[in-house]
């Protein structure tokens, strides 16, 4: 299996029979599906480690009806969920949900288990799918180098904003991002490291990447007291403004915040001062009548002055990856054009 690319070109992992079979039944674990009795609709690519087991691997092990679609198209998935009687949705990254929560309303009654993972989920997308469908998205941590980590349980106790409690086998530490390897307290932000039976040691054809067997994941997060992690951003999207550390996730939540806004991402943009400043886009209709002068405005009620984007562009919908994320490549392509082009306009 390849990893998808995020940080550079994609890397070999290869796994055993024994090793997959892990993975299944940590899925199992989680979030226990009934034999049979289940049918399970998928999105994402099956090529994506999501994909394979909770599109794929899983509804066979729990030998129960899968329906692929192949292409994520709102309103069709929520036409299929209502005509099949989808009880487990394979779900996905955030701006899965978002599209459904824009989708005509639809019968989903049948529906009870609702994954996500592979991207920050904000308060709001949260919120609105519960009030929507009465269910909970159950965030996770996973990669491809150890499979699933961490999971929201099902017995009701969850510490939302979180990705849940590491599954069986798997051992989760938080390391200070001054790279003196110093293991931090609950509350604090750092690296995340892994550790367990899942986890792999190197890359195919690459020299061994973890030390001691703890697994760098490029992560930023931080375990609460009672051991939830809470999965804040990449490693390499988090911004350095003015020597303050800036998290993208946390002024995409707070973008998030406006009803009009369906999605957001935040990039880097460079500048001569700072050194590098947030540089946003967010989809939103556009009969919403939202602006870029309403956006930074409601970004400086809730931020503090050096996260305040230093421009914000309003799209139809952001450019997505494969696996449905935003592509933050493209972004900040397009981020250093319209910095360009503002900069020669005046």
């Amino acid at each position: 299996m390849f990893t998808g690319g995020s940080t550079g070109t994609p890397k070999g992992v290869q796994r055993s029979h024994r090793s997959e079979m892990s993975i299944i039944k940590a899925m199992h674990t989680a979030w226990p599906t009934r034999d049979q009795e289940e049918v399970w609709l998928n999105v994402a690519p099956v090529s994506h480690v999501w994909g394979t087991h909770m599109g794929c691997f899983n509804p066979v092990y729990g030998r129960s009806p899968l329906i692929i679609v192949p292409r994520f198209q709102p309103d069709l998935v929520a036409r299929l969920m209502e005509e099949h009687r989808v009880s487990v949705f394979s779900g996905g990254p955030a701006a899965i949900y978002q599209g459904l929560l824009a989708a005509p309303d639809t019968d989903l009654s049948a529906l009870w288990l609702c994954p996500g993972g592979g991207s920050v989920f904000s308060r709001q997308t949260l919120s609105r799918w519960e009030a929507k469908t009465g269910l909970p998205i159950l965030e996770a941590f996973g990669m491809t180098e150890g499979g699933p980590l961490t999971a929201q349980p099902l017995d009701g106790k969850h510490e939302f904003g979180t990705t849940g409690l590491p599954l069986p086998g798997i051992e989760v530490a938080i390391t200070a991002l001054d790279g003196s390897g110093k293991r931090l307290p609950a509350n604090e932000k750092g690296e995340i490291l892994i550790r367990g039976e899942r986890v792999i040691d190197r890359y195919m054809g690459l020299p061994a990447v973890a030390e001691d067997g703890w697994l760098p994941t490029g992560d930023i997060g931080f375990k609460t007291p009672d051991g939830f992690l809470a999965v804040v951003d990449r490693k390499k999207d988090m911004l350095i403004v003015a020597g303050f550390n800036v998290y993208p996730s946390e002024i995409e939540e707070v973008l998030s915040l406006l009803p009009e806004v369906s999605d957001a991402a935040v990039v880097s943009a460079a500048d001569d001062r700072k050194g590098e400043v947030p540089f946003a886009f967010v989809a939103a209709d556009p009969d919403s009548g939202v602006t870029e002068k309403v956006l930074l405005s409601h970004c400086a009620e809730h931020l503090i002055s050096y996260k305040i984007p230093q421009a914000i562009v309003v799209l139809d919908e952001l450019p997505k990856t494969p696996a449905r994320k935003p592509d933050k490549r493209r972004l900040g392509e397009m981020a250093k054009l319209f910095t360009q082009k503002r900069k020669g306009s005046k």
